[in-house]
């Protein structure tokens, strides 16, 4: 497995979980506005964190750490991630799986053998016109298959959206919340204007979340959890050892 980035420790990447965050490289998606360019572009990765050293980490942290999210990147890219998720597995730890929902058919695989404890899906903005955001082409109903397995799975789940400038006004946002109707959680995320993948989004302000709390009730009304978060300020391309 290509491990990108290991958080060794964190109290917010998994809902009442103290948890390691595991960075995988590569992905699908060519978003502009991506905060996290050394998990995308394969020349600008890092040399991998040894496989090995990641489960000898594991191994001394069972009693420490209750879960491991595993993110991207884009996870569902690797063919090996189904034995990946079930060697954390065998060490008693639960996991959240952050996925851009562009491979239904491994999520479904990995749903089905019980090896997911959390979904975390990305909605980028309308299914019907993803290249507009995500810079790939992607049939509408692959992103619409992955949301009915997350909201039919059962599972703790949460749909997000990064709020772009010029990309996300209020009533596009929405309308995403609308296709997850009934969802866990729905989340606006801000957009944070450096580490871009495109030079162009750094020169964007930060996204300006007012008109989305000013719309909060009509979120709440679509979805049983509407939360509004901050920009994210975690790099993994430092977070190597």
């Amino acid at each position: 497995m290509k491990i990108g980035g290991l958080q060794k420790t964190s109290l917010i990447d998994f809902p009442d979980m103290v948890s390691a965050v595991v960075f995988l490289q590569g992905c699908n998606m060519r978003c502009p506005f991506c905060h996290n360019p050394e998990l995308v572009i394969g020349s600008r990765f890092e040399k991998p964190l040894d496989e090995a050293e990641f489960f000898s980490f594991l191994e001394k942290r069972r009693r420490q750490l209750d879960g491991i999210v595993v993110s991207g990147g884009e996870p569902t890219v690797h063919a090996d991630l189904p034995p990946f998720l079930r060697r954390i597995k065998a060490l008693g730890f639960k996991i959240k799986l952050d996925t851009n929902g562009t491979h239904p058919d491994m999520l479904a695989a990995l749903l089905a053998e019980g090896l997911l404890d959390f979904v975390a899906m990305d909605l980028k903005g309308d299914p019907e016109h993803y290249a507009d955001y995500c810079g790939a082409v992607f049939p509408a109903e692959t992103i619409r298959r992955s949301i009915g397995l997350v909201m039919k799975s059962g599972l703790p789940h949460e749909f997000r959206t990064t709020a772009v400038p010029g990309l996300h006004d209020v009533d596009k946002l929405l309308a995403l919340a609308a296709i997850v109707r009934g969802a866990r959680l729905y989340a606006v995320q801000a957009f944070r204007p450096d580490l871009c993948l495109s030079p162009d989004f750094e020169k964007l302000p930060r996204y300006d979340l007012a008109p989305v709390q000013a719309a909060r009730g009509k979120f709440e009304a679509l979805v049983q959890r509407f939360e509004i978060r901050g920009a994210p300020d975690r790099d993994p391309g430092n977070l190597l050892k």
